[in-house]
């Protein structure tokens, strides 16, 4: 007569490196990667967007000159220029309509530039979207009054190289007065802790 066979019940110690091995997975699926901070910073490989974010400040005396963008105005005539907004502190913000994360911070943006205006002067660099069309269409929806540089193939966006990986969208750079990049932000911002950045940037600090 054949004996049933019984199966050893998993241990603690099992069932603890099994959930390990299901949350390396998810992660690896996710393409989640830690960074040098507490948060992590995911990039989608195929959507090219940062969904948590990495902020770094620049202590005054370390700070180097921004390079100048230019391009055409999104849903205008002419161009723009962050040289036309010299001796102001200016944010500059990369994004993309195709981006999540950049649709869930524009209203952010849109109530800190508000919140600043006199302070600084807030740029978009509109990236990626090959089309005016959807871009345009961003703006109204998120009723943003600030201008934005279209720039599809990214030549803006390389003048950075070395402050704003090209794949980090959203991101956003703070340039003191002086014209000095002073925070760099990859990823999403709330609008109470860009305020902040941006008071601290225009009292000197």
């Amino acid at each position: 007569m054949a004996h049933p066979v019984q199966t050893a019940r998993p241990t603690r110690r099992s069932r603890r490196t099994g959930l390990a091995l299901l949350l390396a997975g998810l992660l690896a699926l996710t393409g989640c990667a830690a960074n040098s901070g507490a948060e992590q910073t995911r990039t989608g490989s195929q959507t090219g967007y940062v969904g948590t974010r990495q902020l770094t400040r620049v202590p005054v005396g370390d700070r180097e000159k921004a390079p100048v963008v230019s391009g055409p105005r999104l849903g205008g005539s002419g161009t723009i220029s962050s040289a036309d907004y010299a001796g102001t502190v200016l944010v500059i913000n990369v994004w993309g309509s195709w981006c999540p994360p950049c649709r869930e911070e524009a209203p952010g943006l849109q109530k800190a530039a508000e919140e600043t205006r006199g302070k600084a002067q807030f740029l978009g660099i509109n990236n990626r979207d090959f089309g005016e069309a959807a871009p345009a269409a961003f703006v109204r929806a998120n009723k943003i009054s600030y201008p934005s540089i279209f720039d599809p193939s990214g030549t803006q966006l390389v003048k950075f190289a070395g402050n704003l990986p090209p794949s980090a969208i959203p991101s956003t750079l703070v340039i003191d007065a002086q014209g000095r990049i002073a925070v760099r932000i990859l990823g999403p911002i709330s609008a109470d802790t860009l305020v902040d950045i941006v008071d601290d940037v225009a009292a000197g600090r």
